[in-house]
């Protein structure tokens, strides 16, 4: 289980500056926190050494890159193999960007982005190959209504 780290005021709004923009400046941050630069560096610090922080990234608009699909599945997977040795092997494939464990009779879901049919078409036949894997259920995501990797800062 994780554990749930309590976060002050200026915390909060740390994160929510860096979260719309990972390139903020320890001076942008300071003009909204009133907190002074070396303050903000101790925070975003201990932030990182509590693994609020992961990592800093560029969201990149993957259409503008040639990826015209986005394949959903589901995976049912055989009860006699180890879900651990399932779940590593779907963690090792790169074109997998978002796998969860999730109740129902298909404990796995991934999602992935593909350049184009023929790419979504190798991706599932790769998953139906996977050892452990009982059966694949598919959709192919047909418009994107809204992606939004932020959180709510509660």
């Amino acid at each position: 289980m994780t554990e749930i780290v309590e976060l002050d005021q200026k915390d909060k709004q740390i994160l929510t500056i860096l979260q719309s923009n990972a390139k903020a400046s320890l001076r942008d941050i300071e003009s909204v926190t009133d907190l002074s630069t070396t303050s903000i560096r101790m925070r975003i610090n201990r932030l990182k050494e509590k693994k609020i922080i992961k990592q800093y990234l560029t969201l990149i608009d993957c259409r503008y890159l040639g990826y015209r699909e986005m394949v959903m599945a589901s995976l049912r997977v055989n009860s006699s193999y180890p879900m651990e040795d399932v779940k590593r092997k779907i963690e090792d494939m790169d074109k997998i960007k978002y796998a969860y464990v999730i109740t129902g009779e298909y404990p796995l879901f991934i999602m992935a982005k593909c350049l184009n049919h023929q790419d979504s078409m190798s991706l599932i036949e790769n998953l139906r190959n996977l050892p452990g894997i009982k059966e694949v259920k598919t959709q192919i995501v047909l418009d994107r209504i809204k992606e939004d990797p932020t959180i709510i800062i509660p």
